[in-house]
């Protein structure tokens, strides 16, 4: 027999309850119902949360698998989503709004913002998007009283890493540890697909071109997850103790070659094994460095990590996501 989970909300137990307050709920269960009615049952809690990044590309995953549990949920982003009626959005920039107003009153918060590439003009940089905002929102959830934190990082984050982008992963991350007051989980997905994922868009985009070009060899290996498995992921682990202060390498089932990805983003536009032009590495490298000064397609953070190896062996996720969803599944649009 399976599992299936018992969601109780706050305001129908008559009393004011932290979310981890496990104790008391199984007093309620084990008085209302009978032990072969509990029989399978996963008691959990309905909690108000915040999402960051709301809007995003993970973000709308997240807050889907979020409210079709039965938690409450309100969204910070600079850009409304449509998607959701019953989200409520916070409209604002993290980088200068004010957090803490938003937070009070949440049982938990799940970060989610971050970018893959800078705009220095705007003052969109990696070291605002991920350093800044995380420690503004650190600051904001204690003024706040909000305990709970699930934190998106990335695949590869490490100290003295080659890549901007994983350096001020890594500063993020170390902000979220020393935080002892919070009960933080971190997580750290390799490439994500579902939907419409920029990389792989960019792939099929490339895979119609008559030779594709590919920096160096394309040996490269990642182990993509689906962005619905990250939202079942942070559904299961948002309350439950085991995740806390856990960091969690998150990679699919499947491993593949830069190579084998152009393949089968190729097979999704009707090619089979498209001609491939594999660029010396000093020379994407230079076209790289213009990115500060011209829109050239890569940036050299991102040439950085198409160079180096994007997976894990870790599987303690599997204990919220036991059968994760393989690439060669997905169906794109």
């Amino acid at each position: 027999m399976g599992t299936t989970t018992f969601l109780f909300r706050k305001e129908c137990l008559g009393q004011q309850l932290s979310s981890h307050n496990d104790s008391f709920i199984e007093r309620e269960v084990s008085a209302r119902f009978s032990r072969s009615d509990r029989r399978g049952f996963r008691i959990a809690i309905a909690m108000n949360i915040i999402v960051t990044g709301a809007s995003g590309y993970v973000g709308v995953a997240v807050v889907s698998a979020l409210l079709n549990a039965g938690h409450a949920v309100k969204g910070i982003s600079r850009h409304k989503p449509d998607a959701f009626q019953e989200l409520r959005w916070v409209p604002g920039d993290a980088r200068h709004m004010d957090l803490v107003e938003p937070l009070r009153g949440a049982d938990a918060v799940v970060h989610l913002i971050g970018i893959i590439r800078e705009i220095p003009e705007k003052q969109i940089t990696f070291e605002s998007m991920h350093v800044g905002i995380t420690e503004r929102l650190l600051l904001a959830m204690r003024s706040a009283g909000v305990k709970r934190l699930v934190h998106m990082s990335a695949l590869g984050t490490r100290p003295n890493a080659v890549s901007q982008y994983h350096q001020t992963k890594w500063q993020a991350e170390q902000l979220v540890r020393s935080a002892d007051d919070i009960d933080a989980t971190i997580l750290r997905p390799s490439l994500v697909f579902g939907g419409s994922p920029p990389f792989f868009e960019l792939l099929k985009s490339l895979a119609k071109l008559p030779r594709v070009p590919v920096p160096g060899d394309g040996q490269t290996l990642f182990q993509p997850v689906s962005r619905r498995d990250i939202g079942a992921l942070i559904v299961g682990a948002l309350g439950d103790s085991a995740s806390y202060g856990q960091t969690l390498q998150v990679g699919g089932p499947e491993r593949f070659t830069l190579n084998q990805l152009i393949d089968l983003m190729a097979s999704k536009v009707g090619r089979r094994n498209p001609a491939k032009i594999h660029l010396p590495l000093a020379m994407v490298g230079a076209v790289a460095r213009l990115s500060r000064v011209l829109p050239v397609p890569i940036t050299p953070d991102q040439l950085a990590m198409l160079t180096e190896a994007n997976t894990t062996t870790d599987d303690a996720w599997h204990r919220w996501v036991p059968y994760p969803e393989p690439l060669s599944s997905w169906d794109t649009e």
